[in-house]
C-alpha cells in the first residue's frame, strides 16, 4: 500500500469554482484573451479535470488537480514578487503560472495522463494514471508551448522562458540558464516548488 499524506481528490464544488477563477483571471488578459478563449473552447473539459501528476507519491494526482496547483504557483508567485520587490507585469506572473504546466494536459488532441488499468501498480504503486504512448516525447514546458503557439497565443521572452525553464535546473538541458534566467523564471521555479511542496505534504 502507498503510504502518502497528500490530499486524495478534490469535490466536484471546488473543481467548478477553481476552473471558473481559471477562467477569469485569464479573461483579464484582454489583449490576447480572444485566442486564449480559442484555446479553453478545444481542451477547457481535458483541461479542467486534469491531475498534475501520475502517482500518488508526487502531487495533485486526482481531477482537477493541474488547475488547483497552477492556481496556487500564481498565489505564490504574486506573494514572492511582492516580496522580493520584482518589477514583473502582473499578466506576465498569470500567463506563466496558469500556463506552466499547461503541457500535462496533452497535445490538444489526446491528453497526457490516461486511466491506469493495472490495479496492481494502482495498489502498489500509487500509479493512478499512466502517461498516454500515443502522443510524442516532449518535457512538459515544450509541449506547453508547443499548444501556445498552435492557437496563436504569443508571449514576451520572459514569459516564454518562464514556461519553458518551469522545472528549474533538476533538468540537464535547463542548467545552461542556472543563474541566467530571467526573473519571471526564478518566481514561477521558486512559485512552483513551494506549491509543490505544499500539496505533497496534504495541505491546502
Amino acid at each position: 500500500m502507498n503510504n502518502n499524506t497528500s490530499i486524495q481528490s478534490l469535490s466536484e464544488t471546488v473543481i467548478v469554482n477553481n476552473w471558473s477563477m481559471y477562467n477569469k483571471l485569464l479573461a483579464s488578459i484582454v489583449h490576447r484573451f480572444e485566442n486564449i478563449e480559442k484555446m479553453l473552447n478545444v481542451i477547457g473539459d481535458e483541461l479542467a479535470v486534469a491531475p498534475a501528476s501520475s502517482k500518488t507519491e508526487f502531487h495533485n494526482a486526482f481531477p482537477g488537480g493541474l488547475v488547483d496547483h497552477s492556481l496556487r504557483v500564481l498565489k505564490n508567485a504574486m506573494n514572492y514578487t511582492n516580496t522580493i520587490k520584482a518589477d514583473v507585469p502582473k499578466e506576465s506572473l498569470i500567463i506563466a503560472s496558469l500556463f506552466h504546466d499547461l503541457g500535462k494536459v496533452g497535445d490538444g488532441t489526446n491528453p497526457l495522463y490516461v486511466k491506469q488499468t493495472d490495479q496492481w501498480r494502482r495498489d502498489k504503486l500509487g500509479e493512478v494514471y499512466t502517461h498516454n504512448q500515443d502522443l510524442v516525447y516532449m518535457t512538459t514546458g515544450l509541449r506547453g508551448l508547443f499548444l501556445l503557439q498552435k492557437f496563436d497565443i504569443k508571449l514576451t521572452q520572459e514569459e516564454y522562458l518562464a514556461i519553458y525553464l518551469n522545472d528549474g535546473w533538476i533538468l540537464q538541458e535547463n542548467k545552461q540558464y542556472a543563474l541566467k534566467e530571467p526573473i519571471l523564471a526564478h518566481i514561477i521555479q521558486t512559485a512552483d516548488y513551494t506549491a509543490t511542496l505544499t500539496e505533497k505534504r496534504g495541505q491546502l
